[in-house]
């Protein structure tokens, strides 16, 4: 049911200001009860778009929000138009990805692989010769079978990209000590996770046949929360501030820093936002939070108003001016309700 949350106070801490407009800690409280700790943990996925009165708002709803992920144990990353070209969904994933704990996740599959086939492994002893030693059996048979089963997990898992799985495979494989997979080899994978430049050669010896690009980039970011629940983490939240876009017209040379976004990349970056909540029920333990500032929501040029297919997603139906909902797609944070529309 959700909270119904008065002027003065009312559910997590009184979060209104008045007329449905919320406090930055507070909405961020709510985040992390109602989503951070239940929601993702279970699996579930969702994409909200906060609407930020000023860059301090901005700055503490983030550094609120950090803090209930850590509290929570959930992975946060946060992602600046100025700094990633956020209209740009491989530029967003690598953005991500560098963030993500990779040999994490490649130790969370090996141990559950030798648990699918009978014989744990200690934590910390992962390779063959030590499981082998730890349980008395022949090393060659154990390594035939833990191999075995991780190419059945991992390349049978229709839910995860045939790109990833097979990378997946591959460090997992560097994890059993055999030679099978070098160092070397799985550095060149991260490197293709982190969209640094790999020679195609290097690349399709690992059984990966081409580079990320736009083409499968969204396919491997929806991925992502699914892959740190199954290595013990309880989701991931992806902060995305939007604010550069913005920007119109970019200052003179001297005083320019970071990106800029013409028109066309701006409604990019809009049209990376509807295909994410498009792809909600893909976002298994992953929570996407896009924030930008209030001339963004009334901007006929380069704000919402200027790209309909978003702006009809997060709408609200019904609004209540004195009550906020926060379960909404839509959230404002210490803004005055005439500066958003």
């Amino acid at each position: 049911m959700t909270p119904q949350v008065g002027a003065a106070s009312g559910t997590h801490g009184g979060a209104v200001l008045g007329g449905g407009v919320m406090r930055a800690d507070s909405y961020a409280g709510f985040l992390g009860e109602e989503y951070l700790g239940s929601y993702l943990p279970a699996g579930g996925g969702s994409v909200k778009l906060v609407v930020a009165g000023d860059a301090e708002v901005a700055d503490r709803f983030e550094a609120s929000l950090r803090e209930e992920a850590d509290r929570r144990d959930v992975v946060m990353v946060s992602v600046s138009a100025e700094s990633t070209k956020a209209h740009m969904v491989d530029q967003v994933l690598f953005a991500v990805s560098r963030e993500v704990e990779w040999d994490r996740i490649a130790v969370a599959l090996v141990h559950a692989a030798y648990d699918d086939i009978a014989v744990p492994a200690t934590p910390g002893r992962l390779r063959v010769a030590e499981v082998a030693e730890d349980h008395d059996l022949d090393a060659r048979e154990l390594y035939r079978s833990v191999r075995r089963r991780l190419e059945q997990t991992l390349l049978s898992d229709s839910q995860l990209p045939r790109e990833l799985r097979r990378a997946l495979l591959r460090l997992a494989q560097a994890r059993l000590g055999t030679g099978d997979v070098a160092p070397a080899e799985a550095r060149v994978v991260l490197d293709w996770l982190h969209g640094e430049r790999v020679a195609l050669r290097e690349l399709r010896a690992t059984m990966i046949p081409s580079r990320i690009g736009r083409h499968n980039a969204r396919t491997m970011l929806t991925s992502l929360g699914r892959l740190l629940l199954r290595a013990g983490r309880h989701g991931l939240v992806v902060h995305l501030d939007l604010t550069r876009l913005a920007v119109a017209r970019r200052p003179p040379v001297a005083e320019r820093a970071g990106l800029y976004y013409s028109t066309a990349a701006v409604l990019d970056a809009y049209e990376l936002l509807r295909q994410l909540i498009d792809a909600t029920d893909d976002l298994v333990g992953m929570l996407v939070v896009a924030v930008v500032p209030p001339e963004l929501m009334r901007d006929e040029r380069r704000g919402l108003p200027a790209y309909a297919a978003l702006q009809l997603r997060v709408a609200d139906e019904v609004r209540d001016r004195r009550r906020a909902n926060p379960f909404a797609s839509l959230a404002r944070l210490e803004v005055r309700l005439e500066a958003v529309g």
